[in-house]
């Protein structure tokens, strides 16, 4: 009989495995270390089957086990452990679940054979939230094993050694020190000094400034400290417990030395900010040099290695002109999870991946770098890539560094500290191999030809680069060549990874809105920007993002793909519509990832300080084989819960393209899983280069997701019965004629002078007196009811006379009116109706029919439960709760023709909305609770004539529509008459 394998037989095989899989432990042997004893303080009754401990990681106890019970039970008890050789616990273990097929392998020399040429591995976290309470500890995924192959394993614990709380904690310190740093400058220093530094770091403010150069200096001392941790000979010790006080010259000297070497994108400008405040004041700098070296040593005993990019990531935070910009900078979490998704192990021959110049022949490109988050997140994805298809005795990592540093790598921003620390970051990755010029630079915007920074990508190739202008700050020496120019050719690119500027010219947003630039020059700017984009498929008013995109189609390579991170209005919004058309007809694969409503916002955000909804965007160009289609098939990927870590953003990108493969159908949907958790489903809907909003993005539910493409065609489709409403469906521009926006109608007093009308809140006589009345705003207290009053007066900008546009304003005068921003949260009514006729307004656009028959069975109708599920699957979700709805958008939803309607539908629409118009509502989120909504559905059932059961139906998408985050937004969800929560599983049973 065959003998069975031991653990500790797979224990030594799966060691093995680790070392020849990672580049760092195949050097460092002891960075693996397998059923050692005396390794923790407990003693050896606790031995770890396996303990990680490389140089930047903090030590991760691996558990083996054939059974999952005690593989779990084992990683449990190891956490909380003291590490014997640095006293640390051990705050992070892996459960590994080994397979019962390794019992049939020989020797553990065929197991690490075996694990590297692809055997799945199964394994999970744990995790101690807590030091000081056992208790507070969490399991990731919360049931079942991740699966997955050696190296998504290294990845894996790699990026979840230090939890996210510890992260945090770090982050917080050292930003406390750069700020206490900072202010020892801020009442020693003479402010003329402070206010030209300001604008030579391009900032807008002192306090800001001065955080910007407590960064630079941070940076430079911690690739000095590891540098000297590496044993460059270039370097001196550096260490706040050596000798007080700090002493300012010789940093200077060591970094002067260290630059002359290479690194000179890290160490240029710290030298050039150190400078003049030693001249100024030799105490102060000294301190604050002092407070940045603890923080710099702190980062390094904590052992956080790539997981924390100080510099690049801390910057964000100090900066102070992201919300000017609308320039927010990507989550670590995010980045991990849009590079996995958009750089696939597919897209190239294991030869290509293993070839040492892969990124010299590909190419990584973000035209709005920022700090260089994404392509730090892109470069990690390559090497990954790099290092599972190259015999460990092959890797060539400081070659690959440098080929990726020199050309594979693309980045441009229009901040000249941001794009200094992405170049500086890239570098950090790999200090032991030195660099010449990279392809990251700091585009002009503004100046006497009224530059657009990477926008001018859209009508050249080559733009001029600032860094070479002001020193090659964006080089590794100072030979490097000076270019003077960041060239980029037309279909070049490979991968586009981007978070672009969401800035736009309306809503009290202004686009170029950056430091040191004055209105007249944004304005020259804006003038250039229209130019740029005439003829495109970019419309302004849709932002910057919209015009990057295109962008990205211009650069980008037939077959190559791109992954954006941008706002929800891209899925809904009229303005985006030609974009979204160009994407179905210049690109194929493609995926939209969205978090349902309200749980991605803070810091759980794609990008910091949004306060909005995004999603995610994944494409691929059509290669030049692929046939014109006026179809393309897209994958909507919806996730219950945020992305919080970097780690679990890997796994979670497996999991959707996994899951993408078994929805090849049109209508088709499969829940996506990590172990045995659902974590959210994909659906596949197939689009047409005539682009509705893309409705199935975000929601749910994909039972109702189903149900609702049904109704949108005039199909109430529900647990297999198909009730058609009786009537074909159009859209409201053709049953009615829809009023003006605001911007025609008038301005409210005190505003910017536009309109025909100086606009003005009401009072209770003038319902007496005013000719010219409006809804111009919403008001959840005051509008109840389906009839409502009017808030405003239009007073004439006239006094003598009445102009034309006032007389045009006047014939859009209507009794039945739409709301133009809809929040499910507390407002009432979708449809409002007025005794007299009025103008519309900010959030009312006026409907009007030649047959005001057609008004009583429109307002019930938009009031009921169907009518509030078509718009909400036409209106926008960019926040949580609220349906914004620009008026080309809203002329487009879908709506059953009600011209068609025979009289006695008519008459009976007349009873019923008598009888309901002056009833009170609840907020739309609570129609599953609200009689009148109810009866507002049963007198739709009876206008329409369906089948008495058709209620029904009704009743259950009530609940289901009452259920979706973003209806009922922050608020909990509904809850059904015995009081308990609605929650999904619920949901599904109830289907």
């Amino acid at each position: 009989m065959k003998p069975r394998l031991v653990e500790t037989t797979f224990n030594d095989g799966l060691g093995r495995a680790l070392r020849s899989a990672r580049h760092e432990w195949s050097k460092s042997p002891n960075s693996v270390l397998v059923e050692m004893t005396n390794v923790l303080s407990e003693g050896n009754s606790l031995q770890p089957d396996l303990l990680i401990c490389g140089k930047n990681l903090q030590p991760i106890i691996i558990e083996c086990s054939f059974s999952a019970r005690d593989a779990d039970k084992d990683a449990q008890e190891r956490l909380g452990c003291h590490y014997l050789q640095g006293g640390q616990p051990f705050l992070t273990t892996i459960a590994l679940h080994v397979d019962e097929h390794f019992r049939e392998s020989i020797n553990s020399e065929n197991i690490k054979d075996e694990i590297l040429h692809g055997a799945q591995i199964r394994y999970a976290l744990h995790q101690l939230l807590d030091p000081n309470s056992p208790k507070h500890r969490r399991r990731w995924p919360r049931t079942g094993f991740l699966s997955g192959s050696i190296f998504d394993l290294v990845h894996f614990l790699t990026n979840e050694a230090v939890p996210k709380h510890i992260l945090e904690t770090i982050a917080k310190s050292v930003a406390l020190k750069i700020r206490q740093a900072a202010s020892k400058f801020q009442d020693s220093v003479d402010p003329s000094v402070i206010d030209e530094l300001k604008n030579v770091l391009h900032q807008r403010t002192n306090l800001t400034a001065l955080h910007t150069t407590m960064v630079l200096w941070l940076n430079a001392i911690i690739v000095q400290i590891q540098l000297q941790r590496d044993g460059n000979p270039v370097t001196r010790k550096l260490s706040v417990m050596d000798s007080l006080p700090i002493k300012p010259f010789q940093i200077q000297e060591a970094w002067k030395t260290i630059l002359e070497t290479n690194w000179y994108s890290v160490f240029q400008p710290a030298v050039s900010v150190l400078s003049p405040y030693i001249q100024r004041d030799l105490q102060a700098t000294s301190e604050a040099l002092s407070l940045l070296i603890e923080a710099a040593e702190e980062i390094e005993i904590s052992r956080v290695g790539s997981q924390l990019h100080v510099g690049a990531e801390l910057f964000p935070e100090l900066a102070d002109d992201r919300k000017e910009s609308a320039a927010f900078y990507t989550q670590p979490p995010t980045a991990e999870l849009l590079s996995s998704l958009t750089i696939r192990e597919s897209d190239l021959h294991p030869e290509q991946w293993a070839d040492d110049k892969v990124l010299r022949s590909h190419c990584i490109a973000d035209f709005a770098c920022g700090t260089g988050t994404l392509l730090r997140a892109g470069y990690r994805r390559v090497l990954s890539y790099h290092e599972r298809t190259s015999s460990i005795n092959d890797v060539t990592l400081d070659e690959f560094h440098r080929n990726a540093v020199e050309h594979g790598l693309f980045g441009a921003d229009i901040s000249p500290i941001a794009a200094h620390l992405t170049t500086a970051s890239l570098a950090i990755m790999n200090l032991k191999q030195k660099y010449s010029k990279t392809r990251v630079g700091w585009l002009v915007v503004g100046g006497p030809k009224a530059m657009t920074g990477s926008l001018e990508y859209l009508e050249s190739d080559h733009v001029t680069d600032l860094f070479d202008e002001m020193g090659s700050i964006s080089v590794g020496n100072r030979e490097a060549a000076n270019a003077k120019e960041l060239s980029i050719a037309d279909e070049s690119v490979d991968w586009i990874l981007m978070n672009p500027p969401y800035s736009r010219t309306r809503g009290g947003q202004a686009a170029f809105d950056v430091a040191g630039m004055n209105q007249s020059t944004r304005d020259e700017c804006q003038k250039r920007w229209k130019k740029l984009v005439k003829n495109l498929p970019a419309v302004k008013t849709a932002g910057m993002a919209a015009s990057f995109l295109v962008l990205a189609k211009k650069k980008v390579k037939p077959g190559g793909r791109i992954g954006f991170v941008l706002p929800q209005t891209a899925a809904f919004a009229s303005t985006w519509k030609k974009t979204r058309a160009m994407l179905v007809q210049e690109f194929e694969d493609i995926i939209a990832v969205a978090v349902v409503g309200g749980r991605a916002l803070g810091k759980q955000a794609l990008s910091a300080d949004t306060g909005m909804e995004e999603m995610l965007l994944i494409a691929t160009r059509k290669s030049q084989e692929t046939e014109a289609q006026d179809r393309v098939s897209l994958h909507f990927v919806t996730l219950y819960h945020a992305v919080v870590s970097v780690g679990e953003s890997a796994e979670i990108a497996k999991s959707i393209l996994h899951a993408q493969t078994l929805v090849q159908e049109d209508g088709e949907w499969y829940p996506i899983k990590v172990g045995e958790d659902e974590i959210g489903h994909i659906s596949l809907d197939t689009l047409s280069s005539d682009v509705e909003p893309w409705s199935q993005l975000g929601t749910l539910n994909p039972f109702f997701t189903e149900a609702t493409t049904y109704l949108r065609k005039g199909v109430l489709a529900w647990k297999s019965r198909h009730v058609p409403l009786q009537l074909p469906m159009t859209t409201l521009q053709n049953l009615f004629q829809v009023g003006p926006t605001h911007d025609l109608i008038g301005y409210p007093v005190g505003g910017d002078p536009r309109g025909a009308f100086e606009i003005h809140k009401m009072f209770e006589h003038d319902s007496l007196v005013a000719p010219d009345l409006c809804l111009w705003s919403a008001n959840s207290k005051t509008q109840r009811q389906l009839l409502v009053q009017p808030t405003h007066k239009a007073i004439s900008r006239l006094a003598k006379k009445s102009t034309e546009a006032e007389q045009s304003m006047r014939t859009f005068q209507s009794t039945l009116l739409y709301a133009r921003n809809m929040r499910w949260t507390s407002q009432r009514v979708l449809a409002a109706t007025t005794v007299r006729p009025v103008i519309g307004g900010s959030s009312w656009t006026t409907l009007q029919h030649e047959n005001e028959k057609v008004y009583p069975v429109f307002s019930l109708w938009a009031n009921s439960t169907l009518g509030m599920i078509v718009h909400w699957t036409q209106g926008g979700r960019t926040h949580t709760g609220r349906s914004r709805t620009q008026i080309d958008s809203l002329k487009a939803i879908p709506c059953p023709d009600f011209n068609r309607l025979n009289q006695r539908q008519f008459l009976t629409a007349k009873k019923h909305y008598e009888a309901l118009r002056q009833q009170e509502l609840l907020p739309a989120r609570r129609a599953y609770e609200d009689s009148v909504r109810i009866e507002i559905d049963t007198a739709i059932v009876d206008v329409l004539e369906l089948p008495s059961d058709t209620s029904e139906l009704i009743n259950e998408l009530r609940y289901l529509w009452c259920c979706e985050p973003s209806v009922h937004g922050s608020t909990s969800s509904p809850t059904f008459a015995g009081g308990s929560a609605l929650t999904t599983e619920m949901v599904q049973t109830f289907v």
